[in-house]
């Protein structure tokens, strides 16, 4: 096993650094960031709340209804996330997958899929989007053959 050793200038210099680094992380995290409350008409309104802050990726809150259905889609991001209430359905060409409370799923970019609410109640989930959502970095489709 290696073991790391420090001289005291470089030390000192890591120290400041991190502490630099939590007094932003402190500063960021008093700020708090208040999301933009989106209502989106699909088969019937979901709401979602959207904390995204760059390009880079997105932050979102999603409250979907019974019985609510997105169209087919292909987006050109990564959608990662976790269920906090209800059963996520996630439709692809060969099967459906559904995900419950406090699991996790990953939808690779340019996958063709279909999201939904698969079970009686409330669905509540938060997604990641690599990069966020742009209108332009996703295609609707009518049915999952190419």
């Amino acid at each position: 096993m290696k073991k790391l050793v420090f001289t005291w200038p470089l030390a000192l210099m890591l120290t400041l650094t991190n502490a630099i680094s939590a007094q932003e992380a402190a500063t960021i995290q008093h700020q708090g960031i208040t999301p933009e409350t989106l209502f989106i008409q699909d088969n019937v309104e979901r709401i979602i709340y959207d904390y995204t802050q760059t390009d880079e990726m997105g932050l979102i809150k999603m409250h979907a209804p019974p019985e609510w259905t997105e169209p087919i889609i292909e987006a050109q991001f990564e959608i990662s996330g976790i269920v906090l209430q209800g059963i996520l359905g996630l439709e692809f060409e060969h099967g459906t997958q559904t995900i419950g409370l406090g699991q996790g799923f990953l939808i690779p970019q340019n996958t063709r899929v279909r999201i939904f609410n698969a079970g009686p109640d409330e669905l509540i989930l938060i997604e990641v989007l690599k990069p966020a959502y742009q209108p332009e970095r996703v295609e609707q489709f009518e049915r999952f053959e190419r």
